[in-house]
């Protein structure tokens, strides 16, 4: 019976929904403005939005399902008459400025009419765009076969590809996934993804993020990645491994990956296996935990050689192309793919190599191995390369050697790049340009074409010089020229490279030229090393707080805590007075959150309360797991007032509610702030019914939090979907949720998965949970009596000299 029509209270309408929006972004600001002035004005009701629309004399007109739809809908409105007029009607009952509010809507709104996602239609990319553009390798050469039938022979498909296609066939259908192909160079990886996506329909895009890094352009415009987009990561490690930014790229991906609204999209991505190992290796610390954690379960293995069943789809491919003729019937040990990136005429000319030529080729190799990017500045290498030779090689050696050298490197091979590849200096092709978010651009500030002639090693020869110099340290003459000639994101990792072959002086040297250059791990290690060595010596401290960049959060906690080390009390000063709390940007809490915590231990207390202000005004609200961190961090640091103006903003009506570990660690956070009020707004937006179930011990996580909450309902309904749903390939996960469900009593959501569980794992004894060897022996305690050296060792083995700051250039 309805109450209204007895004289009852009138029954309030329900609250609707606020819209779950992935891209746009200005579709997804549209629809939070929007919501938050729907909140703000009391949340009327459809009937009173449309009627007060009616009565206010404004352009628009819409329905009461049109005004549904303009709020709760993810999609854009087909009028923008529509929502300007809902915006206006919402403003005015909240009280806000009516002219400032349908302003920002009218522009929003045709700057989401207007987005574009990023790359191009899979369908532009033809063969000579596939080579330059994707990196996929080019074949060799015969009879003038690449003039008469393209650039590209014909694809022969193996066993893997089957594996490949299945994943993109998902994704087609809706699912977004990610590709890892995994295998030795030249084994065909990038050539088998293009032909997997080559004929994905529209709206289709393929995007491969360059510029002005590889992971610098992933962090600007992943926003902007639009469904039914392909990411292109070629040599993965590039975009994955850099100190920082590559976890932030990882978990952006992953976050893109797992976010429905914003699907499908689809990540190919290439590694050798070396490279995989280093990603997806466990070590303490742990630096690639992101990483590890997008990779895991996506692997697919590209085998080195042609079965024999490849073979004979080789012989009835090959028709008309001599090209896979000459390679079936010449590819030694079944090795077809390598033969036709003519790997066998790249390495016999390698191999015929001889003197100051094969020095330039090792010199390129070991700036490779040790951490040099892929476009190595000429001017390097020409240092370098005397230092591999003998007195008598040397003195024996051509005045015009460069130009003789360079002419056997750079010539080509049965049409294929050879063994030193020119790299063109220009800007690349088909690249917005974007300033990216604070501290991304640091990295590659310098101008390519600042470093004169670049060159670049053939892949093959990259991968054949890290497994067959492993074991080799280059000369004097090596980081002397690394010293003056690397990038400045790389003087860091050559620093630390050079210091666990125990050259201590040629470590010292790098971090102090990429300190200079504004990288603060770098002068963290400076301060560090030349402390232990001249503990009396201040120089070192000074030049890292005066040159230190300070765009980086993360960077200048570590500084912070290595000066507190040092005792360089002078020096803290020096770097409080630059005022890192003004200038670091506010886009990774995390890092905000620790650099809170280090100003602290410093007892730095102006630039705490100032940073924690600044922060608790200004912070997205949209990351549940980052707004804990700095939720915790004001609380432990005493920060109640920035603790106040954070809750003031109440985040959490704002905090994206999807991942089961977001939403645990938020409302930890909120129960140990005694923010009641936004602990019940998080349970209010019902986040039983929305997290994902991909992660099951995360899933018990939020189960044991919900139930020591007292949040009955919410977890009678996330144990209910868990039981129901999680998929059960993982026994050791399967079995701690069961453990989750007994411990809290819910006998019944534990006997569905139980009933579940049967048929696919053994309950009784669960395999136990497996971790790598991840303690990997430091390199420096394999150098025999090395503890002896207190300022290290010259490259071939023999104690360096006493040296101090004064040595260092």
């Amino acid at each position: 019976m309805n109450r209204d029509k007895e004289g009852g209270p009138a029954r309030r309408p329900r609250v609707l929904a606020r819209a779950r929006v992935g891209w746009p972004r200005p579709l997804r600001e549209l629809k939070n403005l929007v919501y938050e002035v729907y909140l703000a004005a009391g949340t009327p009701s459809l009937d009173e939005i449309a009627e007060a629309i009616r009565k206010g004399d404004l352009v628009g007109s819409p329905s009461r399902d049109t005004v549904r739809r303009c709020i709760s809908d993810p999609s854009l409105p087909p009028s923008q008459a529509d929502i300007v007029s809902i915006a206006a009607v919402l403003a005015r009952l909240a009280l806000w400025d009516g002219h400032d509010m349908t302003a920002r809507v009218r522009g929003l709104w045709v700057e989401a009419r207007m987005a574009m996602g990023v790359g191009r239609p899979v369908g532009e990319f033809e063969d000579d765009l596939v080579l330059t553009d994707l990196e996929v390798h080019p074949a060799l050469d015969v009879e003038g076969a690449r003039g008469r039938l393209g650039v590209l022979p014909a694809y022969v498909r193996r066993e893997f590809d089957r594996q490949v296609q299945s994943v993109v066939e998902a994704a087609e259908a809706g699912r977004s996934g990610l590709v890892a192909l995994v295998g030795d160079s030249s084994t065909g990886k990038t050539r088998a993804l293009w032909e997997a996506v080559r004929s994905l329909p529209e709206p289709w895009r393929l995007w491969h993020p360059l510029a002005p890094t590889r992971p610098g352009a992933v962090l600007a415009e992943l926003a902007d990645v639009a469904p039914h987009t392909v990411i292109w990561l070629n040599e993965a490690q590039f975009y994955l491994a850099p100190e920082r930014l590559g976890e932030q790229v990882a978990a952006g991906l992953r976050e893109l990956l797992r976010d429905p609204a914003r699907g499908p999209v689809l990540v190919m991505a290439t590694l050798w296996p070396g490279h995989w190992q280093t990603l997806t290796t466990r070590t303490a610390p742990d630096r690639h935990t992101q990483a590890r954690e997008l990779l895991g379960g996506h692997r697919i293995d590209v085998p080195e050689t042609f079965t024999p069943d490849d073979l004979v789809t080789l012989a009835a491919t090959a028709g008309a192309d001599p090209r896979l003729r000459e390679a079936a019937e010449r590819a030694q040990d079944r090795q077809v793919a390598q033969y036709l990136a003519g790997v066998l005429a790249l390495m016999n000319r390698y191999h015929a190599a001889r003197g100051v030529t094969r020095a330039l080729v090792h010199a390129a190799m070991d700036a490779r191995r040790l951490g040099a990017g892929p476009h190595i500045p000429l001017a390097w290498l020409v240092e370098a390369a005397p230092g591999y030779l003998t007195e008598t090689e040397w003195n024996a050696t051509d005045r015009d050697w460069l130009a003789q050298a360079l002419e056997y490197v750079t010539q080509d091979c049965t049409g294929i790049p050879g063994i030193l590849i020119p790299v063109e200096t220009t800007t690349p092709r088909n690249q917005r340009k974007r300033r990216p978010a604070g501290g991304v651009e640091s990295a590659g500030r310098h101008a390519r074409d600042t470093y004169g002639p670049q060159y670049q090693l053939a892949d093959y020869l990259d991968q054949y010089g890290r497994r067959h110099r492993a074991d080799q340290i280059p000369p004097i003459d090596f980081w002397t020229a690394a010293a003056s000639h690397a990038r400045p994101a790389e003087l860091y990792t050559l620093g630390l490279a050079a210091q666990a072959r125990g050259l201590y002086r040629d470590a010292a040297q790098l971090h102090k030229n990429a300190t200079t250059h504004g990288h603060p791990y770098a002068a963290s290690q400076l301060i560090h090393h030349l402390h232990t060595l001249h503990p009396k010596d201040p120089r070192p401290a000074e030049w890292a707080s005066t040159h230190a960049a300070l765009d980086d959060p993360d960077e200048v906690s570590s500084l912070l805590n290595a000066l507190r080390h040092a005792w360089a009390e002078e020096q803290l000063g020096t770097l409080l007075a630059r005022d890192p709390a003004a200038h670091i940007p506010l886009d990774s809490l995390a890092a905000v959150a620790d650099l809170l915590e280090a100003l602290q231990e410093v007892g730095a207390g102006e630039q705490l309360v100032a940073l924690a202000l600044r922060a608790a005004a200004n912070v997205p609200l949209d990351n549940p797991v980052t707004l804990a961190n700095l939720l915790e961090a004001l609380q432990e640091t005493g920060m109640d007032k920035g603790l106040g103006i954070l809750l003031d903003r109440n985040p959490a009506a704002h905090v994206t509610l999807v991942t089961p570990h977001g939403v645990s660690r938020l409302l930890y956070a909120l129960m140990r702030a005694n923010a009641a009020g936004q602990f019940i707004t998080v349970l209010e937006r019902d986040p039983a019914t929305h997290v994902v179930l991909d992660d099951l011990y995360m899933v018990g996580w939020l189960l044991d939090t919900l139930r020591k909450a007292g949040a009955g309902e919410q977890f009678d309904a996330l144990a209910s979907r868990a039981a129901a749903h999680v998929a059960l390939d993982n026994p050791a996960a399967v079995a701690h949720l069961l453990d989750t469900l007994q411990e809290a009593g819910a006998s019944e959501q534990l006997g569905v998965l139980k009933s579940r569980a049967a048929a696919h794992v053994i309950l009784d004894n669960p395999p136990a949970a497996t971790l790598p060897d991840t303690l990997q022996e430091d390199e420096l305690e394999k150098i025999e009596g090395l503890g002896q050296f207190p300022f290290g060792r010259e490259p071939d083995g023999s104690a360096a000299a006493w040296w101090t700051w004064d040595d260092l250039e």
